[in-house]
């Protein structure tokens, strides 16, 4: 697993209500929903989320299982990534 998602953790999600990074041209944005005790998950490359064309979204619970599933599916979606561009 790559370390910027290895270290994430429920309490790490109470930094921002939306929080954005990348490696490289593999961008990611999460936002929490505060009322549904949810985190969306949004994939992209080169442009930010606002204009991107090829985002991915999935939505986890906001506790520790759901963020197991999220940082899985975060790092699965970087790996299909690195595949694609041949990284």
């Amino acid at each position: 697993m790559h370390p910027q998602f290895s270290d994430l953790t429920p309490r790490w999600f109470k930094r921002a209500f939306v929080y954005t990074g990348s490696i490289g041209d593999f961008r990611y944005r999460y936002a929490t929903d505060k009322d549904k005790n949810e985190i969306s998950v949004s994939v992209y490359t080169v442009y930010c989320f606002e204009v991107a064309q090829d985002v991915k979204t999935e939505v986890f619970s906001w506790d520790d299982t759901g963020v197991e599933a999220l940082k899985q599916w975060v790092d699965q979606e970087y790996q299909l990534f690195q595949k694609e561009h041949r990284l």
